[in-house]
């Protein structure tokens, strides 16, 4: 049985359909779909339900998804088990959308000079579906928001930074921001998210109605939505910020908002300790 064809199935299964699990491994819909039946033909049972767009576990593929992970987790392993440096093993990070450009090309460009038989894979995401990868040894770290509760003992946390809070607008705004906030349509930063939670508390508590234009968990894509006039935000500053939106008006709120603290997660059971100690030391150097 083919590790590769297994972990395509897994791929399937956690992103709800074929084309999106290729995008995933940089393969086609066909050559995903291929090795799914060939799998289906070997263990001599359908595996997923499949429909126009998209493509569930059976029952019979749900009752082997545990072992097929463990397989893949085992797999993965045994490079790094020949390696006594334990620099040959497949690190596999999560990142949310701000720290793709904040921190990953620092950790890639580093790991892959300094353990050249490693590999990296980087999964995007928000921090809640993150943190439920880590809990599942899928991730052996991500880099998040700093979670709202205390992580289990096997979830380590490491501060990375504190962000402070910033006015997204098109143009230059005048005035109170209470009255910036009321008079301009809010671009909301997701409230059910780590992130996002303690800020529309502190937007609360200036006792305000804005007209919200809508709600999502991505500073950067908030940002493209402000470039486009489409009302002003909230969000925090992220490195790359003013780098990246050079046509927008981004002023620094003052200090009595709440700060968003970004953290790198990382599980104690890692297939990788070496790579994800590296990747702890660049971080934080």
């Amino acid at each position: 049985m083919d590790i590769r064809f297994l972990k395509s199935l897994v791929a399937v299964v956690e992103t709800g359909s074929i084309a999106s699990a290729g995008r995933l491994q940089n393969l086609t819909a066909t050559a995903v779909s291929q090795r799914i039946r060939s799998l289906e033909n070997e263990l001599d049972s359908a595996l997923l339900s499949r429909s126009a767009h998209s493509a569930r576990p059976t029952e019979a593929c749900l009752n082997i998804l545990p072992r097929m992970k463990k397989l893949i987790r085992e797999s993965d392993a045994l490079k790094s088990d020949i390696d006594t440096t334990g620099l040959s093993a497949n690190l596999r990070l999560g990142s949310i959308d701000t720290a793709l450009t904040d921190f990953i090309p620092t950790i890639v460009k580093e790991l892959t000079t300094v353990a050249p038989s490693s590999t990296i894979s980087i999964t995007p995401g928000s921090s809640s579906a993150l943190y439920e990868q880590l809990l599942l040894q899928n991730l052996d770290g991500a880099i998040t928001v700093m979670p709202i509760f205390t992580p289990p003992k096997e979830i380590k946390v490491t501060s990375l930074v504190k962000q402070n809070l910033v006015l997204l607008s098109k143009k230059p705004q005048k005035g109170l921001l209470k009255t910036v906030l009321e008079k301009h349509p809010l671009i909301v930063y997701d409230r059910d998210s780590w992130g996002g939670n303690s800020i529309q508390q502190w937007i609360n508590s200036l006792n305000i109605s804005p007209q919200i234009l809508c709600e999502l968990d991505s500073p950067e894509t908030i940002a493209l939505l402000v470039e486009k006039s489409l009302g002003v935000a909230v969000v925090p500053e992220w490195e790359g910020l003013r780098n990246r939106h050079t046509s927008l008006s981004i002023t620094t709120i003052d200090k009595n908002a709440p700060l968003r603290e970004i953290v790198f997660l990382s599980h104690q059971k890692s297939n990788a300790p070496k790579l994800l100690e590296l990747a702890i030391n660049l971080l934080c150097s």
